[in-house]
């Protein structure tokens, strides 16, 4: 009875891969002047930019109406983000392979500001379960008593923390994501950061690092006053 859901679930995530991979292919690393580092600039946000960022040059944007009629509204430049999920197709002992399972598309205007729409962040379909995924923004950080990592919600929220406070932040979706957050095995510390203005956040942080905690690692929530974009 269940066949004809699974099948045509399967075709769902291929016509979603094949849409991530080509929007992916079509663009650019972030450069110096572009909409996406003017953005991210206007964030406070001034390091270097990660892979796992990309700038597409003209991007579609779509919009159902209460109607359920679809139409395209412009184009605008888009800044992606690349949220990824380790997936072990050889078994579990084997390593992980990186997947893409969605994008983030931030819609912008050349002067890196929201492009003018009515909800300038979306997320393409996904390629698969997309529980546990981030925004992959540094490579875990080695020390002497293990290897840290942070990770916030927002790509703008978790490089501004990575700034302030030198560690590699990567960034889940939104604030249910922040507690199926999946980090790398190799990580013993794990910090969970917080913004003080946003009380959702509270509830799957402590959650996310009470699993941690179980699991053997070294866990903190850290709220922090994370200042309001400059859009």
């Amino acid at each position: 009875m269940n066949a004809p859901v699974r099948i045509n679930l399967q075709h769902a995530y291929e016509q979603n891969r094949q849409r991530i991979a080509q929007l992916w292919s079509e663009a650019k690393a972030i450069a110096s002047g572009d909409a996406a580092s003017r953005y991210l600039v206007r964030q406070g946000v001034h390091a270097a930019w990660p892979d796992t960022l990309r700038l597409h040059p003209a991007l579609d944007y779509w919009h159902t109406d209460s109607q359920g009629r679809a139409a395209c509204i412009g184009t605008f430049p888009a800044l992606l983000a690349a949220l990824e999920i380790d997936v072990h197709p050889h078994g579990l002992f084997k390593p992980a392979i990186r997947h893409t399972v969605a994008l983030q598309r931030f819609y912008l205007t050349t002067r890196g500001t929201p492009a003018p729409v009515p909800s300038f962040i979306k997320a393409t379909g996904t390629d698969g379960h997309i529980k546990g995924a981030a925004v992959r923004l540094a490579p875990p950080r080695a020390q002497a008593d293990g290897v840290v990592l942070g990770v916030a919600v927002g790509v703008v929220s978790a490089l501004r923390f990575a700034s302030a406070l030198r560690m590699p932040v990567w960034a889940v979706s939104d604030a249910a994501a922040l507690a199926h957050f999946r980090w790398p095995r190799e990580v013993t510390h794990l910090h969970v950061f917080t913004d003080t203005s946003e009380a959702a956040h509270a509830v799957p942080a402590c959650e996310l690092a009470r699993k941690a905690a179980r699991c053997g690692l070294s866990s903190y929530v850290q709220t922090i006053t994370n200042p309001a974009p400059n859009v």
